[in-house]
C-alpha cells in the first residue's frame, strides 16, 4: 500500500494537500489540470472536489493562473451539458468570488432550455442550469432568488409536457428554495412580487402534489405480485423490480419469497428470486445454509446473486466459505463475505490480499464495496484496526471515507498526521470532525 499524490487527489483525500504543501512547485501542472477537469469519483453523493483545489490553488501566492485556467474551460459550451463539470467548476468560481461568470454560465444555460426537444431528451440540460441555480439564491437577497424562480417559471409556461414532469426537473432547487425562505416561499416569493406570470406559473407547478414513480408501480408488493414478474420476465433485474414497487414489500412477503426461492427448480427464476435479497433492506431471512448450495450454480446469474445475497449475512459458516474460496485466487465478494464475518485471526491474510489489490476507477467493483464493508464493521472488535486504514487510505469515495473516519474516531486511532489530513479532505462532512469533541 504505497499511494502517491495522484491517488490521493483522485480521491479527495487531505493527505493530497500535505504532499503538495511540501512542495508546491511539483505539483502545479497537476493542480493546473485539476482547475481544468472535474476529478470527481461520485459527484452525486459526495459533492464536488472544488474545496481540495481550492485549498490546493492557496499554496501559491499568485492564484491568477488557476483562476484563468478554471473561466476558460468553464465557458466552454462543449462542457455544458456536462453535470460533474459544471458543479466542480461552478463551486470553485464561487469559492474565488467570480459570480459574474457564474451569471453569464446560467444565462449560457438558460438558453438552451428554450429548445423544441423532447423532456426526456432535455435532463442533460436542466441539471446543469438546475445546480447553477440553486448556487445563485444560497444567500441570496429575496430579489435574486424571485429573479431565478422566475426564470424557471416562464421555462416552464413554454412548455407542453405534464406538469409532474416539469416539476421533477426542479424538485432539488425547490428544496433549497424552501432552505432560503422557508416552507411559506411561495407566499413570500408572491409577497415580494407577485406581477409576473413567471413565478405564479412556478408556483401552480411546485405547489403540485408530487407524484413519485412510475405509473405502473405498485402501492405494496406481495409476494405472489414479485413472482408474476419473475414469471413473466424470468431473468428481470432486480432495478426494474425496484422501479414496478419492490421496495414497498413487507419483510413478511420477503419471507414468503424466500421459501419460493427454496421450492423453485428453474434457475432463471431463482436468480432473480436471490436479487431481491442483494441489499440492507431485505436480508435473507432462512438458513444461510440453503444459499451456499446454490453459490456453485452453473448459472453464473443465480451463483452471482447468491453471493452477493451472503455477503450481507453473518453465519460462522461462512467465515469457512469465504477463506475456501479466497485460497483460490482473490475474488471481491468472498471477501465482503469474509469481513462481515472477521476474525482477529485473518489479519494477515486479508492484508495481503488488499495490499496487491488495484484501486482506480476502472476496477472499482473489485474494492469499493471492500472499502465500505470495512466501514460497516468498524465497530465489531473482531476487524483489525490494520483494515480501517487501508481502507481509509486507498478507497476514493469519500463517503466511504467519512463512514471509515467515524469509526477511526470511536477506536481513538487519529495521529496527529491522520488529524492534519482530515482538515483537508474535500469532504466537508470529514473536515469538520476535527473541529467537534469526538474524543
Amino acid at each position: 500500500m504505497n499511494y502517491d499524490f495522484e491517488h490521493y487527489l483522485q480521491a479527495g483525500h487531505g493527505r493530497a494537500y500535505v504532499i503538495a504543501r511540501a512542495d508546491p512547485e511539483r505539483y502545479r501542472d497537476r493542480i493546473m489540470a485539476a482547475c481544468r477537469k472535474d476529478y470527481s469519483f461520485d459527484m452525486q453523493s459526495e459533492g464536488s472536489r472544488a474545496f481540495l483545489t481550492y485549498d490546493l490553488i492557496s499554496l501559491y501566492e499568485d492564484p491568477a493562473p488557476f483562476i484563468e485556467a478554471i473561466k476558460e474551460s468553464y465557458k466552454d459550451p462543449v462542457a455544458d451539458k456536462d453535470w460533474n463539470q459544471i458543479c466542480y467548476q461552478t463551486d470553485l468560481l464561487l469559492l474565488f468570488g467570480q459570480r459574474k461568470i457564474v451569471i453569464k454560465k446560467y444565462k449560457q444555460l438558460e438558453k438552451h432550455l428554450y429548445s423544441d426537444e423532447p423532456l426526456c431528451d432535455m435532463v442533460p440540460l436542466c441539471q446543469p442550469f438546475e445546480y447553477v441555480a440553486i448556487k445563485l439564491i444560497e444567500d441570496s437577497s429575496i430579489k435574486v432568488i424571485w429573479n431565478v424562480v422566475n426564470d424557471i417559471g416562464k421555462w416552464f409556461l413554454s412548455r407542453t409536457e405534464d406538469p409532474q414532469r416539469l416539476l421533477s426537473q426542479f424538485l432539488w432547487f425547490d428544496g433549497n428554495l424552501e432552505d432560503e425562505l422557508g416552507e411559506g416561499r411561495f407566499d413570500e416569493l408572491l409577497k415580494y412580487n407577485s406581477d409576473s406570470d413567471g413565478v405564479k406559473e412556478y408556483v401552480r407547478i411546485m405547489s403540485l402534489p408530487h407524484e413519485f414513480g412510475r405509473k405502473d408501480g405498485v402501492q405494496h408488493a406481495t409476494s405472489e405480485i414479485v413472482m408474476s414478474w419473475i414469471r413473466k420476465e424470468p431473468k428481470i433485474e432486480r432495478s426494474e423490480m425496484m422501479a414496478r414497487g419492490l421496495m414497498t414489500m413487507s419483510r413478511t412477503e420477503a419471507l414468503k419469497l424466500a421459501e419460493q426461492f427454496i421450492i423453485e427448480t428453474d434457475t432463471d427464476i431463482k436468480a432473480s428470486i436471490a436479487s431481491v435479497f442483494t441489499s440492507g433492506k431485505y436480508r435473507w431471512p432462512l438458513d444461510a445454509g440453503l444459499l451456499i448450495e446454490c453459490a456453485a450454480s452453473d448459472n453464473p446469474r443465480l451463483a452471482e446473486e447468491v453471493r452477493s445475497a451472503l455477503s450481507l449475512l453473518k453465519d460462522e459458516r461462512l467465515h469457512d466459505y469465504a477463506i475456501s474460496i479466497l485460497e483460490k485466487g482473490f475474488d471481491s465478494t468472498a471477501v465482503s463475505i469474509l469481513i462481515n464475518n472477521i476474525r482477529k485471526s485473518d489479519e494477515s491474510f486479508v492484508l495481503s490480499l488488499l495490499e496487491e489489490l488495484p484501486v482506480t476507477e476502472e476496477n472499482e467493483e473489485d474494492w469499493h464495496g471492500i472499502a465500505s464493508d470495512i466501514g460497516g464493521n468498524g465497530d465489531n472488535p473482531e476487524l483489525p484496526e490494520s483494515l480501517l486504514t487501508w481502507a481509509y487510505e486507498s478507497t476514493l469515495c469519500s463517503w466511504c471515507r467519512k463512514n471509515i473516519v467515524e469509526k477511526l474516531i470511536k477506536r481513538g486511532m487519529l495521529t496527529a498526521e491522520i488529524k492534519e489530513e482530515l482538515r483537508w479532505d474535500a469532504n466537508l462532512d470529514i473536515s469538520k470532525m476535527i473541529d467537534e469533541d469526538w474524543e
